[in-house]
């Protein structure tokens, strides 16, 4: 067992709760047709594969980023209004897990407790949209409701924006 894994981070947080509707870890059975939908929605193909690791640098149209003053879990209600999402975390050696969950409960009860969180999506159980906080912490959105939000948020919040 790897002590830097965020899959056990995460099984401890999931064993801490009482109740495991508000967020569960993705059957190993149903994972790898979700993954592949998100990939092929989200992500440009590059060789043979469209992995979402690293996945920002591919991300299809149409795309927006924000550099952040603040720790980018701040902000991240702003630009999900879901109920319910995917939550995929990248792992040791670039391994990806896949969660559901309730979205509340994953901005502020599973986010803000994961010390060896790097990469994680948050994605449209409808396949809408997908946000991406990289591990330099720069939220990355794709899809049109969540480009819109990020925009929006941008004009209005210009203080809140790192501008190069």
């Amino acid at each position: 067992m790897d002590h830097l894994s965020i899959r056990d981070e995460i099984g401890a947080l999931i064993k801490s709760q009482k109740n495991h509707e508000y967020f569960t870890e993705v059957n190993k059975n149903w994972w790898k047709p979700v993954i592949q939908k998100i990939e092929e929605r989200f992500i440009k193909k590059q060789c043979h594969t469209n992995s979402l690791h690293w996945g920002w640098l591919r991300l299809k149209e149409p795309q927006h980023l924000l550099r952040l003053v603040d720790p980018s879990e701040k902000y991240i209600e702003y630009f999900v209004g879901d109920d319910r999402l995917w939550f995929i975390v990248e792992d040791y050696k670039d391994k990806m897990w896949l969660y559901e969950g309730d979205t509340n409960f994953i901005i502020k009860k599973v986010i803000p407790q994961l010390m060896h969180l790097r990469e994680y999506y948050l994605v449209s159980k409808k396949y809408e949209w997908l946000l991406c906080v990289s591990h330099h912490d720069i939220v990355y959105g794709t899809g049109f409701e969540v480009v819109n939000k990020m925009k929006q948020f941008e004009q209005e919040n210009s203080e809140e924006i790192i501008r190069d």
